[in-house]
Order: C-alpha cells, then structure tokens, then sequence
C-alpha cells in the first residue's frame, strides 16, 4: 500500500507539472516579451552609434487560424511601434506551407524602416521556399540565401550576412561572408543556433554577432539558469 501511495504521489506531481508548464506556456505566447540588448563593438563605425535593430524570429502562422491569427497581428502591431532603423527576421514564419499566403496577409502591414528589413529561411520554410522568397521580394524584404548584404551611411559600412537552415537547406557561412574583412562589424543571421559551432574559426571571427531563432527563446531555462550558478 505504501508503494502504490507514493507512486500515486509522484504520477500527480507529475501531472501538476503538466498543468504549470501548459499555463505558462500560454501565459507566455499572448505576453510577448521586447529585451534590449546594447551593443558595443570597436568595429561599429560612429555613424551607427545609437541605431536601433529590431531581430523577430519564429512567427509560426499555425492551424488554430483564429487565435494564432491574433496573436500574430499583436506581434505586428508591437514591432511597428518600436523605435528601430532596421529589421532582421529570423525564419519560421509560418508551420505549414499552406499558411504561408496567411502570413504574408498581414506581414505586408509591417512598417518597412530606414534601413530596411533583412530576412532568413527557417526550418518551416521547406518546402515553400520559392513562395517565401516571392512573398518577400514583393513586400520589399531582404531575404539572404547565403549572402550579405552592405548597409552604409555616409560612406561607413555595416554587414547583415544570413544562410539557410541546417537542417533542410544548406548554410554555407564562407560563401554568406565573402568580402567581408575582418575589421568590418557583421551580423550573423542563422535561424538554428547549433549551426554557429559547425563555422570554421575565421567564420566565427567574422561575425561580431550571431542572432538565431528555432528554440524559441527556450520555453524552460530554470534548469540552465541553476547550472550557471553552480
């Protein structure tokens, strides 16, 4: 009886572990976040001293097209009224190719800003990603397939480099850097973090930041958070 009375025990907090994690989960998803991070390299010309970028990841435009459709012109809302010169998205815009034209109904309310939008494939993006490319050619995106792109002001330059996705495409991070010298300040958009540890060292020393998407933030971190501190 005390056997079946602690296995009872454990099988209900488990449960009760279920419930907590499935609450804040959604208490989460509607309650988007805004962190700011400043950035201080010696690599930024003193043109771009105070601009302001905007990095979104992992739309995911899903099938609950009510609520998800909601959730995502929230999304939209909270990204136009930021203060920012330039957007980068991280991919995973939408988790069926069939909702891709979904989300592009609304991205198209997306306030391109001075320095325009710079974007990524995600690992949703396959198939689709010939629509995904169209959509954002015709919105007025920056998609980069393995490529940079320079952005100058007053005859000082910065970089957005971006490749595909680890796991469906194929991320190529000499071919995204080429021209880019190791003095200039770059920023290295890869949706899958795990592929910044498949770079070779003089790819890594090139990408004075590397910004991903894919785990979502990380939904549970109070164990990373105990490690640290151990």
């Amino acid at each position: 009886m005390k056997v079946k009375s602690w296995i009872f025990k454990i099988l209900w907090s488990f449960l009760g572990l279920i419930v907590i994690f499935l609450l804040y989960s959604h208490y989460e998803y509607r309650h988007i976040k805004i962190r700011t991070i400043e950035i201080k390299s010696k690599d930024i010309p003193k043109e771009f001293n105070g601009k302001r970028i905007l990095f979104v990841a992992d739309f995911q435009y899903d099938t609950m097209a009510r609520y998800n459709r909601k959730q995502q012109k929230k999304a939209i809302e909270l990204i136009n009224s930021q203060k920012k010169d330039m957007i980068l998205l991280g991919g995973d815009y939408a988790t069926w190719e069939k909702n891709i034209p979904k989300f592009y109904e609304d991205a198209k309310d997306i306030k391109i800003p001075e320095l325009g939008v710079y974007a990524i494939y995600g690992n949703h993006e396959y198939p689709g990603e010939k629509e995904t490319a169209e959509n954002m050619k015709k919105l007025g995106f920056n998609l980069l397939v393995n490529e940079n792109r320079k952005i100058t002001i007053n005859n000082e330059n910065i970089y957005i480099a971006g490749v595909t996705d680890l796991w469906h495409g194929k991320p190529d991070a000499r071919k995204a850097l080429e021209g880019i010298k190791k003095g200039d300040f770059v920023l290295f958009l890869t949706h899958n973090p795990e592929y910044f540890e498949e770079m070779v060292e003089n790819e890594k020393e090139k990408a004075d930041m590397t910004l991903a998407g894919h785990t979502h933030g990380g939904q549970v971190t109070f164990l990373e958070k105990l490690l640290c501190q151990q």
